[in-house]
């Protein structure tokens, strides 16, 4: 039982939730952070909203809160979940409140029982829909028959039923597993059976209501209608597997739907303008798009089935009417009139958009077409005999392109007139993809789609119309221009596009509308078919196009032009060369003509472009963009992704430069620096795009800047903040140590090299990155002395980790051959630092480390590699430690094999190494030298083996005299013994 104390309490509670106060709502918010884990509460706090003698602000709060709580804690398994007992006392009380009148509080009520139906239907609940189905049909019931008095209580409670069955079918439909799918498909006849002749109902006493005025009465049943439909919408489409066996109720909805959709656009396009925004129509349009929802869903799940219907034929035609009645209206006002005249509105634009939509599900989609080898089963078959003979007949595809290009797809004069009080927004809006609510988006994608399903039909004409295109309308002009842009890819067979260009400059039009089109056309065609050699004379044009004082709009279409042609596979970046500085100039204009963050950014990107495909010819321009930075940097002062998009300009500038890039080295540090703080919000954003500025800078770096070098003390904390940049902080770290590794090791050498350390220690990182972090140590132990590296690698005790982890051998083999290594490597290039530090281990340690060493030679599958473990292993033997020198016959096979396959020959090396997979393996770079010289000294390709091997053989008898070096000799097997001495000779 619910204490009445505690229910007082949370009463109070509530009402503070909502007090003005914030200090008195915080303490509120506390409280019911912890009374929502206590038994009893949302059963409390469900009795609270029941109780309608409280005020309304307690109630709304109890029944938000309940909701949020049946997220939190109805499932079972969570901390804190509502018990059964209690669970059971909510659940008889659920459907009881279905007559609330007040629109927030039944709403949030009505959220709150689907969502318990969500966890309890059907497995704990499974008489769930049979239960809210009955009282569904009952409350319809009661509503035909109610009187006066009563109707409005009658209304509002089946509004709340079907609201609340709407969202029980809504997540039905949302699960995708098979068992879940099969209870929608076994509950989904019941429940059409009970909403179907509801909406049956209201839908003639609409027609009643209507015929007698009660306008009251029907904006009730236009709600009912509209909840019907919602819920019957999921229901037909989504709820019966086997269409064709469904019962007859169904395919009678659907029919009936074409005919009612028709019927209520009727009844809204005779409704004057100014009373078309009104709640009562918001509701009827709702209703209207529904019904095309209604289509659009059955055709893209049931694709063969909507061409099949009869009442599909007729729904297509009716679509067509209306986009036919509507085309005059888009051109009703002439372009050369934009701004005098306002423009007609469309009726209804998101219908018109629906049927374009329609038709162009039905003229390109697979469920229609022939299979890669022209063959078609049963299903196509049908479904191409009535596309072909009833739906897109050849008089209709010359109507429909003709409609389209004529009126839909040209600029109308409400864009002309956006051009003039707003064209940035213009720019902006055009690139997104927002066909779904825009016509003449719409349109341009059925167009396409149209010409290239049906190009036999409608390109001769086409064709044939771009050759002596009419001048008597602006639009059909634009429309014949924009068809040419769109469908390049189907013409570029039939026209020449160059030669078609001669011969159709651009005309005078109000803001240069001729001229947009033209450089817009360029865009479109380059990709397609533009000789190289006719690739200046578009430059000329898309350059005049963009100088000042032409509008802002042609201004950014010739530009954006020019990118698709710098961007085109067949770029001739010599041809373009003298175009180069009247380009930058254009975009520098540019730049200081927009004022959004995201126009400013696309004109950064397009620079960026430029630069990164003229490389090295961007040189004599560099002064003039280097300039540009700190404006451009102070602007995006808050726009994170505009700031990447400058740091990326920067990269690229530093990469085109090569090793003139040094003088930029002051001027670009402090970017990096800013990038690179972790303490500073924005590196989420910047730090990716930074580390690749400073990758480049040291990469294309003869010498190193004072600034450049304390960027070092921030690697450290970028080794441990995050793996996804993980690589490229180590590839800088490299760089550094190619460039000046002396220097860095006496500045920051410690700190990087326990950086490693804790790196290559972490047992939770991926090996990949375990071996990254070897690679760069590999590289610091080749380019620094043992004196500057020495102490380091002492003081860090790195060699320790190494030497405990092949010990222990508990590592998978492809982490140990890493570990060995870096063991092999600071062997061969730092011998003596070596053999102190196994001398300075417990013998017994020493050889359990010299056994495993010598057999994760097996392991090791690069030649290379495979070479400098032997070296590292003769190296070794240069001692008097008996642990190491008892594995000497283990040894000597391991150097047959190696002198077998490599002999006394240098093992060749490729000029960069293969590891190294990042972008500027293509371009030539200071560094590229520095790590090609590099692997040339590498002792693993450089070092004569037999030399190698028989010098530590000397070391060791020199050490150990020749009494005892034969002893430990003669435990080497004699074909072995024999094999190394025929090698060595």
């Amino acid at each position: 039982m619910v204490s009445s104390d505690n229910r007082q309490t949370v009463i109070e509670i509530l009402e503070n939730a909502t007090s003005q106060d914030p200090a008195c709502m915080a303490r509120a918010d506390d409280s019911l952070r912890i009374w929502e884990t206590r038994p009893q509460f949302h059963a409390i706090l469900f009795s609270i909203f029941a109780d309608r003698t409280l005020s309304m602000s307690a109630r709304l709060m109890a029944i938000i809160t309940f909701k949020n709580g049946i997220d939190k804690y109805w499932k079972k398994t969570v901390l804190h979940a509502i018990g059964i007992a209690e669970k059971e006392l909510i659940r008889p009380q659920l459907l009881s409140m279905l007559d609330e009148d007040a629109p927030q509080i039944a709403v949030q009520y009505c959220v709150a029982i689907a969502r318990i139906a969500r966890w309890e239907f059907p497995l704990v609940w499974p008489a769930f829909a049979e239960e809210l189905a009955s009282r569904v049909h009952v409350i319809a019931h009661e509503l035909d028959s109610s009187v006066d008095g009563n109707r409005r209580r009658c209304y509002t409670m089946e509004h709340n039923a079907l609201y609340i069955l709407h969202l029980f079918v809504k997540m039905l439909c949302e699960r995708k597993l098979a068992r879940e799918r099969q209870a929608l498909r076994s509950t989904a006849p019941g429940l059409f059976s009970v909403v179907a002749p509801i909406y049956a109902r209201r839908i003639a006493q609409f027609n009643e209501a209507l015929h007698a005025g009660d306008s009251e009465g029907s904006q009730e049943l236009l709600k009912s209608i509209r909840f019907c439909l919602k819920t019957l919408r999921r229901l037909f489409v989504h709820g019966f597997g086997d269409f064709e066996s469904a019962a007859t109720i169904v395919h009678e909805f659907y029919v009936a739907t074409v005919g009612h959709q028709a019927a209520f656009y009727e009844l809204f396009s005779g409704l004057p303008a100014e009373s078309r925004e009104a709640d009562g129509c918001r509701i009827l349009v709702k209703i209207i798009l529904l019904y095309g929802k209604i289509h659009l869903e059955f055709q893209k799940f049931k694709a063969v089935r909507f061409i099949t219907t009869p009442a599909v034929v007729p729904l297509l035609r009716w679509y067509w009417q209306q986009i036919q009645s509507e085309a005059p209206q888009l051109t009703a006002v002439p372009l050369e009139r934009s701004g005098d005249i306002e423009s007609p509105p469309l009726v209804l634009e998101r219908l018109v958009i629906q049927g374009l939509e329609l038709y162009r599900s039905v003229v390109k989609n697979m469920f229609y077409l022939a299979d890669d080898n022209g063959q078609m089963d049963s299903d196509v078959q049908r479904c191409r005999l009535v596309i072909d003979s009833e739906i897109l007949t050849a008089p209709f595809v010359a109507q429909m392109s003709e409609t389209l290009m004529c009126h839909y797809i040209p600029l109308k004069a409400c864009d002309i007139e956006m051009w003039q009080d707003d064209p940035e927004t213009w720019i902006a809006n055009e690139d997104l993809d927002h066909w779904e609510f825009d016509v003449r988006r719409s349109a341009e994608r059925l167009f396409k789609d149209l010409v290239n399903q049906q190009r036999d039909r409608i390109v001769p004409g086409l064709v044939q119309a771009l050759q002596q295109p009419s001048m008597n309308s602006s639009f059909k002009l634009d429309g014949l221009y924009t068809a040419l842009g769109l469908c390049a890819n189907e013409l570029y067979d039939y026209i020449d596009f160059c030669h078609w260009l001669r011969q159709h400059p651009p005309t005078d039009s109000p803001m240069s509308v001729s001229k947009w089109r033209i450089a817009w056309l360029i865009g479109k065609w380059v990709p397609v078919k533009f000789p190289i050699d006719e690739r200046p004379h578009a430059y000329v044009a898309l350059l005049e196009y963009a100088r000042p004082g032409e509008p802002l709009v042609l201004r950014m279409e010739a530009i954006a032009s020019l990118l698709s042609c710098i961007d085109d596979w067949d770029f001739d970046a010599t041809q373009f060369k003298p175009y180069l500085q009247l380009s930058i100039e254009r975009i520098t204009e540019m730049l200081g003509s927009v004022s959004q963050a995201e126009l400013r950014m696309r004109m950064v990107n397009y620079l960026s472009a430029i630069v990164s495909r003229m490389q090295r010819e961007i040189a004599p321009f560099a002064e003039s963009i280097v300039r540009l930075i700190p404006l451009l940097w102070q602007s995006a002062a808050g726009e994170n992704l505009y700031q990447t998009a400058v740091l990326s300009l920067v990269t690229k500038l530093v990469v085109a430069l090569g090793v003139h890039s040094a003088a930029l080295q002051p001027f670009v540090t402090p970017l990096v620096q800013h990038s690179t703080d972790l303490d500073d919000p924005a590196h989420v954003y910047l730090i990716v795009d930074g580390i690749e500025l400073w990758l480049a800078l040291i990469r294309n770096a003869p010498t190193i800047d004072p600034n450049l070098m304390g960027l070092l003390r921030h690697i450290p904390r970028l080794l441990q903040s995050s793996t996804e940049t993980l690589k490229s902080v180590l590839k800088v770290i490299e760089g550094y140590a190619l460039l000046c590794g002396a220097d860095m090791m006496r500045s920051y050498g410690p700190a990087l090299i326990g950086a490693l350390h804790e790196l290559v220690a972490d047992t939770n990182m991926h090996v990949r990155a375990i071996a990254a972090g070897y690679t760069t140590l590999n590289v610091i132990v080749q380019c620094v002395q043992a004196e500057l590296v020495g102490p380091a690698l002492v003081e860090s005790n790195i060699m320790w980790t190494p030497f405990t982890r092949i010990v222990d051998k508990k590592e998978a083999a492809m982490v140990l051959i890493h570990h060995a290594g870096f063991l092999s490597r600071i062997a061969v290039h730092y011998p003596q630092l070596f053999i102190d530090f196994l001398a300075a281990q417990e013998a017994q340690l020493t050889g359990t480390f010299a056994e495993h060493w010598v057999e994760i030679y097996d392991d090791i599958g690069q030649v290379a590699q495979r070479r400098l473990h032997a070296l590292g292993l003769a190296v070794a033997i240069a001692t008097t430690n008996d642990g190491l020198l008892k594995m000497l016959p283990l040894m000597v096979p391991i150097w047959n094999d190696v002198l077998s396959n490599t002999g006394d020959s240098q093992l060749y090396f490729p000029d960069r190494d293969d590891d190294d997979d990042d972008e500027f393996n293509d371009i030539v770079v200071p560094e590229s030298e520095r790590r090609r010289k590099l692997l040339s000294n590498d002792p693993a390709h450089k070092y004569d083996m037999k030399k190698a091997f028989s010098q530590s053989m000397s070391e060791c008898e020199r050490l150990n005299g020749a009494e005892r070096f034969h002893a430990i000799i003669a435990q080497v097997s004699t074909e072995d013994l024999e094999d190394l001495k025929s090698q060595l000779s």
